[in-house]
């Protein structure tokens, strides 16, 4: 790749910093690397502008425009895999799931409402709908169920929605799962199948926003390593809101390094990163 002469002030970098820590709450770490310079060289000629300080604005309300949506994925972080922190799935399947069957728990019959609230390019909604069906069975089909799938980087929402994923990101699935979740395109790529594709809902959401915009609660939210991109001032505002969209006796999955104390957002520790809604 030629070396981009692209060049980004100190001053512009910190205008960016400060413009995305107080609209998303997001803590843009580290040095501004030549294949960041260089993504932004290309954005600013799409876009049309002479630098990305061009495409800032405040008045996005529930999404972005395009031009700052492309901003915001070139210095968004996302790394994931299928089933990543398997522990976590382990205990979905064994203790979440169990509560969630039919006429089985505390939960109305055959709705069950899952998030995955930082999806990224939706392995994690993926993994949690593959999850279900193994344990359902033809069962499955017959439930209201699904997952919500949100993150604030529209270009890995659009990889989710497609639903294409190379070989090295599918390389921890078993022979089964891959044959069958999954159609292969090519020596590269697989497909998941369109009746999974059908069962995920991907949509934009900030979640600094001063609200979530959901018109019912959920019985169990992935919120997994994300937190620790925000500021701590953020992380219990937003702990509180996705407290605010579980059900009681839902639970939250958050990532494994990301530990605080629960208690006063109703939260109690049932397992690693593992919260229970009890008010």
């Amino acid at each position: 790749m030629k070396k981009t002469t692209f060049l980004l002030s100190d001053e512009d970098y910190k205008s960016i910093q400060r413009y995305f820590l107080e609209n998303f709450a997001l803590v843009l770490n580290g040095d501004i690397t030549d294949q960041k310079l260089s993504r932004l060289e290309l954005l600013c000629r799409e876009e049309n502008v002479k630098t990305p300080l061009d495409l800032l604005n405040t008045d996005f309300g529930t999404d972005v425009s395009t031009g700052l949506s492309k901003l915001i994925s070139i210095f968004t972080i996302n790394h994931t895999d299928f089933f990543r922190e398997q522990l976590h799935f382990d205990f979905f399947i064994s203790d979440i799931l169990p509560n969630l069957s039919l006429n089985n728990g505390p939960f109305k019959e055959n709705d069950i409402r899952i998030w995955s609230a930082a999806s990224s390019t939706g392995e994690e909604a993926y993994s949690i709908l593959m999850a279900m069906i193994d344990y359902f069975g033809d069962d499955y089909w017959s439930l209201n169920a699904g997952v919500l799938a949100t993150d604030i980087d529209k270009e890995a929402l659009s990889k989710g929605i497609a639903g294409l994923f190379k070989n090295s990101k599918i390389k921890k699935l078993s022979n089964n799962q891959i044959s069958k979740y999954f159609s292969r395109i090519n020596d590269r790529e697989y497909l998941i199948q369109e009746k999974l594709r059908n069962e995920v809902l991907f949509r934009w959401l900030n979640l600094n926003s001063s609200y979530f915009p959901m018109k019912n609660n959920f019985h169990v939210i992935f919120c997994r390593n994300v937190l620790q991109y925000f500021p701590i001032s953020s992380r219990g505002k937003i702990v509180q809101k996705l407290s605010d969209c579980l059900f009681n006796n839902g639970y939250l999955f958050l990532g494994i390094s990301e530990t605080y104390i629960m208690e006063q957002h109703d939260l109690i520790r049932v397992g690693p990163a593992i919260y229970k809604k009890m008010k």
